[in-house]
């Protein structure tokens, strides 16, 4: 990952070249948008916008002829993640401006994009169907909206992910250990965690096409949580034995999914890693 990340950073043909050609696929789109990402976070707006912008041409090549909008909604939010991460120096900003290309972009595909939804239901309706009979109609019956939801949660989940990439790359190259400090004190602010709590209850409230829209306001509270928890273990020393029991209790447990965003909305507020005491033996 090392050499991949000097490679971006050596010139603009290299940089276009890796976000391009990631870009032009599927399952390395988010690594493409991440080196667009890491070109704005180091060098600023001008230079990661020209490497966004010749990303943009694969990425629309992909939606037209492979009638998939991912990677090309995934490049321009993780572009305005990453210009906002770099401006004001916050994730909790730049998970803020993921969230609002997430809900951007099912709010215009809703509205604009009918038949392209359309045409995934066509594909998923079939697999629904079998999972519902399975269940005895249990599963409830998908709508142009929930379709666009799942695309808008995509769009911010992987914007996230490709920016924290982005970041890691950066701190590899020019501040070792910088993105794990980063990632062990990543908190929404008090502010942040009410903006997205009331945006997730009037969406549950505006009707059946918006009732999933939510897990994209839910989305920064399970980061916000995982920070926390990697956080909590890292500055108790507490050693990765730990980190591993945790995932592995999230996988096997539903219901701590729904603590942990909880402990995040808490969190926000309290500031628990703040309170800590230092680990025994430490000065």
């Amino acid at each position: 990952m090392r050499a991949l990340a000097e490679f971006i950073m050596k010139g603009r043909f290299q940089a276009v070249a890796v976000s391009g050609l990631g870009i032009g696929t599927l399952m390395f789109a988010w690594v493409g948008a991440a080196a667009a990402a890491l070109v704005m976070l180091r060098k600023g707006l001008a230079e990661g916008a020209y490497v966004v912008f010749w990303a943009l041409l694969p990425a629309i090549a992909v939606a037209y002829v492979g009638n998939d909008i991912g990677p090309l909604t995934m490049l321009l939010g993780t572009a305005v993640s990453a210009q906002v991460l770099r401006e004001q120096r916050s994730w909790a900003a730049a998970i803020l401006a993921a969230v609002g290309m997430g809900l951007l972009t099912a709010l215009l595909l809703l509205h604009f994009g009918s038949a392209y939804l359309q045409s995934l239901l066509a594909l998923v309706q079939p697999i629904m169907d079998d999972l519902r009979s399975q269940t005895q109609g249990q599963l409830p019956t998908l709508g142009e909206g929930d379709v666009a939801a799942a695309i808008g949660g995509s769009t911010m989940l992987w914007s996230v992910l490709a920016v924290m990439l982005a970041r890691w790359w950066q701190a590899m190259l020019y501040n070792p250990g910088g993105f794990r400090e980063e990632m062990w004190a990543l908190r929404l602010p008090s502010v942040a965690s009410l903006i997205l709590v009331v945006l997730l209850l009037l969406l549950r409230a505006a009707g059946e096409d918006y009732r999933f829209w939510g897990v994209i306001c839910m989305l920064p509270f399970v980061i916000a949580g995982l920070a926390l928890v990697h956080g909590v273990i890292g500055k108790r020393q507490m050693g990765r034995v730990w980190l591993v029991g945790f995932y592995v209790a999230l996988a096997l447990l539903t219901p701590l999914w729904a603590l942990l965003v909880l402990v995040a909305i808490l969190d926000s507020w309290i500031d628990f890693r703040k309170r800590l005491s230092p680990p025994s033996g430490a000065e």
